[in-house]
C-alpha cells in the first residue's frame, strides 16, 4: 500500500460523513438543535435510536473511551437540589459510539445544539479524550474538573459518553436558569435563563460574561470568541482535523 493510501481513505471516509449528515449545519434532516428553556428532554435511550450513524472516526484513539459507559449516581455541581433531584439520574453516559456520534448523542438527550458542542470539544480537547489538563485535574474531550465537578474521576477520564453527558447536563441547568448563584455580589452578574453562548463561557470561566476579548483565557468573553470561530469554521470538517 502507498503511503498516501490511508489519507486518502480518511477523506472518503469524511466525505461520506458530510454526505450521509447533509453537508452539516442545521438544514439537515435530524439536526439537534437547542430546544427552548422548560421543554421536556428526550430520554438517553430515544436520543440513542436518533443518532445519525457513520463510521467516520477522526480520533481513532478514542476507541476505547468511546466503547466505555459511565455510572450514574453523580451530582449536578452548582445547580440546585431541586434540579438535582430531577435531572441528576439522567446523567449516566450509557452510550457508545463514534466520536462524532456520542457528541450527537449528548446534543440530543440535553437539548443543545450539536454543532456548538462539536466546536466547544474542538477547543477544549481537540476531540482527544485523552486530553489531560495542565493542572492534571481536567479530564476527557469537555475536560471536566474533577476538583470542581465532585464524583465525576474516573468516569470522565475513561468514557467519553459520560464527559459529555455530565458537561451537556451542567450547560442545560444553566440554560435553564437554575444557576441564580451567579447573580450574587462576587459573581459578574447579568445571568439570565435562554442565553446560550452565555453558558457556554460560564463552562471556561464558571462566570457570566467576564473577561476581555483581547486578552486570552481571561475569562468567558475569549473562550466564547475561541468556540465561535471554531464554529464558523466548522473545524472538524477538515480533511486535516
Amino acid at each position: 500500500m502507498s503511503p498516501a493510501r490511508p489519507a486518502i481513505v480518511s477523506v472518503v471516509v469524511l466525505l461520506a460523513f458530510l454526505q450521509a449528515c447533509g453537508g452539516g449545519g442545521t438544514s439537515v434532516e435530524g439536526y439537534f438543535a437547542t430546544l427552548p428553556p422548560g421543554t421536556p428532554l428526550p430520554s438517553g435511550a430515544e436520543c440513542a435510536g436518533r443518532v445519525r450513524r457513520s463510521s467516520w472516526e477522526p480520533r481513532p484513539g478514542n476507541a476505547t473511551a468511546n466503547q466505555t459507559r459511565g455510572q450514574p449516581g453523580v451530582r449536578l455541581e452548582g445547580a440546585s437540589d431541586e434540579y438535582n433531584a430531577q435531572y441528576a439520574g439522567r446523567i449516566d453516559g450509557d452510550f457508545t459510539g463514534t466520536t462524532d456520534e456520542i457528541i450527537q448523542w449528548g446534543a440530543c438527550k440535553w437539548g443543545l445544539d450539536e454543532d456548538i458542542v462539536r466546536a466547544m470539544a474542538v477547543v477544549e480537547s481537540g476531540w482527544r479524550q485523552d486530553e489531560l489538563g495542565e493542572d492534571w485535574s481536567t479530564f476527557g474531550i469537555m475536560q471536566v474538573r474533577s476538583s470542581v465537578h465532585a464524583g465525576t474521576y474516573p468516569y470522565t477520564k475513561d468514557s467519553t459518553a459520560y464527559g459529555i453527558d455530565y458537561a451537556l447536563a451542567w450547560r442545560r441547568a444553566c440554560y435553564e436558569g437554575d444557576f441564580t448563584w451567579m447573580n450574587s455580589p462576587y459573581k459578574h452578574g447579568g445571568y439570565d435563563k435562554g442565553d446560550e453562548w452565555g453558558c457556554v463561557g460560564a463552562w471556561f470561566s464558571g462566570d457570566w460574561y467576564d473577561g476581555d476579548e483581547s486578552v486570552p483565557y481571561s475569562g468567558a468573553k475569549p473562550y466564547i470568541q475561541q468556540v465561535k470561530q471554531r464554529l464558523a469554521e466548522r473545524s472538524w470538517t477538515r480533511a486535516d482535523f
